[in-house]
Parts: structure tokens; C-alpha cells; sequence
């Protein structure tokens, strides 16, 4: 089987909240420092990120970002802790990548601690579920505060290369990167199964959960878009490693980029 070469996590920013926020009726009260990442895949046939972080444009000034601003983050940003040292660009020319050369950007959604620097990669092809793309303008009220148009405005010009997505695809015909769709979180939500030569298949399951103790026990945040349809995307994850001996990796986990240091290989 053809593999991916190698996994990166970066983090843009950690965001403490509640815990029972991230992960239903646990440890209410007690702050939990949620990391906010995007992942870099090494494939011999090009390079894929997968999600983009928060945006550091809109915390440095969220009244002036976006056609219509961000005003209300100004109340979250004493709970969000980020520099220059953890932009996406910054990560990525550490690392030796150079983000004009990013051939792929997958959106496994496009709340806004997943999607604000979609920007730093003009030249990419990006893959977006087309239900995420039409709830994102029209979210149910719950989630309104979680899609900025600062973040994805960008996907309406036609100076972006846009592939809106129907179903799992296969992002190099090989089996190596693909994605997979896992509703529930948001109408849109996909996760992403990368084939890596020696950890073999890893599932990063976004907004599957929020931490692997949500995973595990199946408490999900109670502001997702369908907690029945989060469910049995979850259980879709769980049978998944079952079969394929996965690792299922969450995004705001802060234990999980442990497992990258170095590099997922």
C-alpha cells in the first residue's frame, strides 16, 4: 500500500475553557487548555494541511476582521494564549515547508478555530464538504458564533481553487490520504485517514470529540449541530480502528501532539 511520508501538528493557539463546555457534564467549573492545531501531511506526491487554526488577524483585532467584524471574540481573548512563534507560517518555514507550495488544504470544518488562516496557502486546492460551505452562511443559532466570514469569505473568490465535496474522497488515488465524512459536530464535518509507514492508520477525527475522554465515554459538547448524528459518526470512528488498528487522534486534545513530536511516521 502506498503510504503518506510523514504527520506534523502545530498549534496556533491554546484556548482554556470549561471543561464541561468541550466534554458534557465533566468537571464543570475546571478549566481545560484546549489547543487549537492544524496538521501537515507529507506525501511523496505533494503536500496536504488539514484545517488552519484560529486566526491571529482576528485576535489581534477582531472588531476590524471580516466585512461585517468579529466584535464579540473580544470577550474570549484573555483565554486564548498565541504569538508570532505560533502562526502557521512561522510553524511551516521552521519545519522547511513553504506555504505557497501547499497542494492541498482539507477543511474538516469551518468553525473558526479551525479555519482562519486559509489565507497563507494561495495556491491550494482546498476540499470542503459542500454541506459545510452552505451551513457555514447559514449555521443554526447555537453555533452562529463559531463561523466567522473573516475566515471564509476567501472560499467565494475565484482566486481560490475550491473543490466542494460530496462523500469521502481520495486525495491521491492511492488510499493514503483520504477523507471521510463524520456529521454531527456540524453538517459538514469530515475526518481525515492518513496511511503512515510505521504507525500505520491514523484517523485526525477534528471535531469527533474534543478530547480523548469525550471519545472514549462518548460525552460530546452539547452545542453540536445533531448529538444523535455525532454519535454515530463517532461509533463510524470507533469501528474504523477496530478493523484497522487506528490511532484516532481529536484536535483540541492537549496530550495527542505528544504523539507528533518529531513527526508521525
Amino acid at each position: 500500500m502506498t503510504t503518506a511520508d510523514v504527520v506534523h501538528e502545530f498549534n496556533t493557539a491554546t484556548w482554556t475553557l470549561d471543561n464541561s463546555f468541550l466534554v458534557q457534564l465533566t468537571n464543570p467549573g475546571e478549566g481545560y487548555d484546549a489547543v487549537c492545531p492544524f496538521y501537515l501531511v507529507d506525501h511523496p506526491e505533494g503536500t496536504v494541511v488539514v484545517d488552519t487554526g484560529i486566526s491571529h488577524e482576528m485576535l489581534d483585532d477582531p472588531a476590524a476582521y471580516g466585512q461585517h467584524g468579529a466584535g464579540f471574540m473580544e470577550a474570549f481573548l484573555p483565554t486564548i494564549d498565541y504569538g508570532p512563534d505560533s502562526h502557521p507560517r512561522a510553524h511551516l518555514d521552521d519545519a522547511g515547508y513553504d506555504p505557497t507550495e501547499v497542494d492541498y488544504v482539507i477543511m474538516t470544518h469551518l468553525h473558526s478555530d479551525h479555519a482562519g488562516h486559509m489565507d497563507s496557502f494561495p495556491n491550494a486546492e482546498f476540499l470542503v464538504q459542500q454541506q459545510e460551505l452552505r451551513y457555514a452562511n447559514w449555521p443554526v443559532p447555537v453555533q452562529e458564533v463559531f463561523y466567522l466570514e473573516g475566515d471564509f469569505d476567501m472560499l467565494r473568490s475565484a482566486e481560490y481553487d475550491v473543490t466542494a465535496l460530496q462523500g469521502p474522497y481520495d486525495v491521491f488515488g492511492d488510499g493514503s490520504v483520504r477523507t471521510m465524512p463524520t456529521p454531527g459536530h456540524t453538517p459538514g464535518q469530515q475526518s481525515v485517514v492518513v496511511e503512515l509507514p510505521d504507525a500505520g492508520t491514523v484517523v485526525l477525527g477534528a471535531d469527533i470529540a474534543h478530547t480523548q475522554d469525550g471519545y472514549e465515554r462518548e460525552h460530546l459538547a452539547s452545542f453540536n449541530w445533531d448529538l444523535g448524528r455525532s454519535i454515530e459518526s463517532l461509533r463510524e470512528i470507533k469501528a474504523l480502528a477496530r478493523r484497522e488498528d487506528a490511532t484516532v487522534v481529536v484536535t483540541h486534545d492537549n496530550e495527542d501532539g505528544e504523539l507528533f513530536e518529531g513527526g508521525l511516521r
